[in-house]
């Protein structure tokens, strides 16, 4: 299945956010993020148009954990929120989300595409090319976590 990633709005983000993300919020109204006003976000479809994937990026946000990671000079980008549908997963859709990212960060002028990858995703990211940049760290109500990152 051919999948493609495309610029969308923040509310577009936020029942895919909610099913994949944070199904133990109360609704999508409240999958917000601050700063989702100011971010580039990305939904993933399927052929047929269907929204399958979703991912948004932070331009100059760096780690509060680890500040120290990523060079000083170099500018980033964070990717947050990123997820596809269970039944796509394998097919596509989180690698058009993440080439299309590195591409719209790149032309925002970043020189780093940097994460707080879950657990579950770490392979995931480490096959798209990230490098691991912190050990395990807990975040309340999601899990464990490590820093990746991937120099554009």
């Amino acid at each position: 299945m051919t999948m493609r990633a495309e610029l969308i709005g923040p509310v577009a983000t936020r029942q895919l956010r909610h099913v994949i993300l944070w199904p133990h919020k109360p609704s999508p109204e409240v999958c917000i993020i601050e700063g989702d006003k100011d971010a580039m976000h990305l939904g993933a479809f399927t052929e047929t148009g269907q929204h399958v994937g979703v991912c948004s990026l932070f331009l100059g946000m760096r780690s509060e954990r680890f500040p120290e990671v990523l060079p000083g000079e170099a500018t980033v980008c964070r990717l947050r929120v990123m997820g596809t549908l269970p039944e796509v997963r394998g097919q596509g859709a989180g690698r058009a989300l993440i080439e299309r990212a590195k591409e719209e960060a790149k032309g925002a002028g970043a020189d780093w595409l940097w994460c707080d990858a879950r657990e579950v995703a770490l392979g995931f990211y480490e096959r798209l090319g990230f490098g691991y940049c912190s050990g395990f760290y807990e975040v309340p109500e999601i899990g464990r976590h490590r820093m990746m990152a991937i120099e554009l």
